[in-house]
């Protein structure tokens, strides 16, 4: 005959479901602040009802970077400036990089489960977003670490939603060390963006 385990039968307290950068989920005592690095998403109730959900949306274990690798660049449509007639070689020595550090690409944020305004505010205050370069094969998705000194989030309202932000940040790109910067329309969040080298 099945038992209880004394910890389910005895366990009153109220629960949170959890989710981080990797997107990576756990539950959490629902009156104790959430670890760093983690925000709440989805139910508050019983440990068995929120475990119930974790089970239903957590269906791929690995790490959101696992799930979502960049495009290798030997993929991409070639239209950067080694391309161009009379254009100068390779800035960077990586193709992709050096497509996306000329001129201004469209950009989106995305945002998971919920693409909302009031997600990316909460993602911004966490100091980390995801940025898709979507005029590239596949769309490009690069994870930015937020230069908050960088950003300019005045002229935002994440409530209404209005405005536009600008985001700024550091990441590694088929390993070079480069800066994106997107200027993002905060009711349709979409906007355009572009890299900057950074010297090593």
């Amino acid at each position: 005959m099945a038992t209880v385990k004394d910890d389910d039968r005895e366990d009153t307290r109220m629960y949170k479901v959890v989710v981080n950068a990797e997107e990576q989920y756990s539950i959490w005592p629902a009156d104790r602040e959430n670890p760093p690095g983690w925000q709440d998403t989805g139910p508050r109730g019983p440990r068995t009802e929120c475990l119930r959900y974790v089970e239903q949306v957590w269906t791929d274990m690995r790490p959101r970077s696992l799930r979502t690798p960049v495009p290798p660049a030997a993929k991409l449509p070639r239209a950067t400036s080694a391309s161009r007639e009379g254009a100068a070689e390779s800035h960077t020595g990586d193709e992709l990089v050096d497509r996306l550090c000329e001129g201004n690409h469209p950009v989106e944020v995305v945002l998971r489960p919920e693409k909302t305004a009031q997600r990316l505010e909460q993602n911004i205050d966490r100091g980390y977003v995801y940025i898709k370069f979507t005029d590239t094969g596949g769309g490009t998705e690069l994870g930015v670490t937020l230069d908050r000194e960088r950003c300019d989030l005045t002229r935002a309202d994440f409530a209404r939603p209005a405005g536009t932000v600008l985001l700024v940040g550091a990441l590694t790109l088929n390993d070079v060390r480069v800066r994106c910067v997107a200027r993002i329309d905060v009711p349709t969040l979409t906007g355009h963006g572009h890299l900057e080298p950074m010297e090593t």
